[in-house]
């Protein structure tokens, strides 16, 4: 027998209340997302090796159970996101708006070309291979105790386009129009909705919903496999966010060094805020007044930054491809081919549209890309999610430095496609 059947629920309510006593440590820092997904995986580390079937199932099903109803509201929460932010464009600023949604996604999807590319060339040589020798390490007799079968009433793709293309017929109405009132207002409604949902739900299971995948993987002897598989490849990504932003800098800069690092410099307060919050909606204030600083105009930082927050996440874009082509080997599949790439990346772009600024709530939005153009598992899934929040800080971090530097960029390109007008 694993364990005793008494023993194992007797000692998981024993840990937990010891934990939540704070008497193993202060419980202001247990309140951490990062020390309660750390806690969970140990946890799961731990009962996975002791724990029947049964619980490890119970477990497992509620981790399911969990994800099936988040696939199941992301088309809404989409739709939402995205109608909110085109229908209340002013038609003054509508082209300059446009303009923004447009550098954010080639933004977007040049990173994650370059993340591809990077990938492909460099993970081979770190001991991440195409292979199917990993995908009898994730096969288990453990299976879910049921499913809610939600039917998939309509596709994240087909989502995205109603509400880019409502938002943009409405935004051109008159402001007292009684249509765009009520829909304007019904937005802001449904906004504040899923925000409750995401920040007092989502956030605060995450820990239990990682708990369940990962016991489920520590009885199948997978999890220490997982981890030691993955710790060099954060290395790498990481490696990679710093280049990749420092290029950026860099261009913007004009290809000055010093002026490189200087803005750098300036930009470092909002890093380091964003990588203690986790979050680059809460981050904003540091954000906007460094880059006032550094682009030197007040007006454009204060449209660029908010406009940028929840929907231009470099970091996000550089270290998610890594980790999903790092999984897709792992659990041997092949890695998707540049034709099949294009796609993905481009469902991708749009995706982040809908992004949220909450720790872990933006790789939400892009669980279906990854399940309809990777072909990912749910057990694939939860890892992601699971590795995707333990590297939120320095993602939150990167992501922030990285709006920064997008202010930059996009300072200087209409800085000189206005002298180009001018001399015309």
């Amino acid at each position: 027998m694993r364990c005793c059947n008494i023993a194992a629920p007797v000692l998981i309510l024993f840990m937990i209340s010891f934990l939540i006593s704070g008497r193993v440590m202060p419980l202001q820092f247990l309140k951490q997302l990062p020390v309660q997904l750390v806690l969970s995986i140990i946890l799961a580390l731990f009962l996975g090796g002791i724990l029947d079937v049964q619980y490890i199932s119970v477990g497992y099903t509620i981790s399911s159970c969990f994800i099936e109803i988040l696939l199941f509201l992301l088309p809404l929460i989409i739709f939402n996101f995205i109608f909110r932010a085109l229908i209340n464009i002013k038609q003054g600023s509508f082209a300059l708006v446009l303009l923004l949604f447009g550098a954010v996604t080639i933004s977007n999807f040049l990173a994650l070309t370059i993340a591809y590319l990077f990938g492909t060339l460099t993970l081979p040589f770190f001991g991440v291979e195409h292979s199917s020798d990993f995908a009898t390490n994730f096969s288990s007799s453990i299976e879910t105790l049921f499913k809610f079968g939600f039917p998939q009433w309509i596709s994240t793709e087909k989502a995205m386009m109603v509400g880019i293309v409502s938002g943009i017929v409405l935004s051109f109405f008159d402001e007292n129009n009684k249509v765009k009132r009520i829909a304007r207002d019904s937005s802001f409604w449904l906004s504040n909705k899923i925000g409750l949902f995401l920040g007092r739900v989502f956030i605060p299971l995450l820990p239990i919903y990682v708990f369940g995948f990962c016991i489920k993987l520590s009885y199948d002897d997978a999890l220490v496999n997982l981890f030691q598989q993955y710790g060099r490849i954060f290395l790498l990504s990481m490696v990679l966010v710093v280049g990749y932003i420092f290029t950026l800098y860099f261009i913007a800069s004009k290809s000055q060094i010093k002026l490189t690092l200087s803005q750098l410099k300036t930009m470092m307060p909002a890093g380091l805020t964003g990588f203690s919050t986790m979050s680059s909606a809460a981050t904003m204030p540091v954000t906007l007044e460094c880059t006032e600083t550094t682009t030197q105009d007040k007006d454009f930082a204060d449209l660029v930054i908010p406009f940028t927050a929840n929907i231009h996440m470099l970091g996000d874009d550089l270290t998610l491809i890594m980790t999903a082509m790092t999984l897709l080997s792992i659990f041997g599949m092949p890695w998707p081919d540049f034709t099949t790439f294009i796609p993905f990346a481009l469902a991708f772009s749009m995706a982040k549209l809908s992004c949220v600024g909450l720790p872990g709530a933006s790789v939400l939005v892009i669980l279906p890309v990854l399940q309809n153009y990777l072909g990912f598992t749910p057990e694939m899934i939860s890892i992601l999610t699971t590795i995707y929040v333990l590297q939120d800080p320095f993602g939150t971090a990167a992501n922030v430095m990285g709006n920064g530097a997008f202010a930059l960029v996009t300072q200087r390109i209409i800085n000189s496609l206005r002298k180009v007008v001018s001399v015309t």
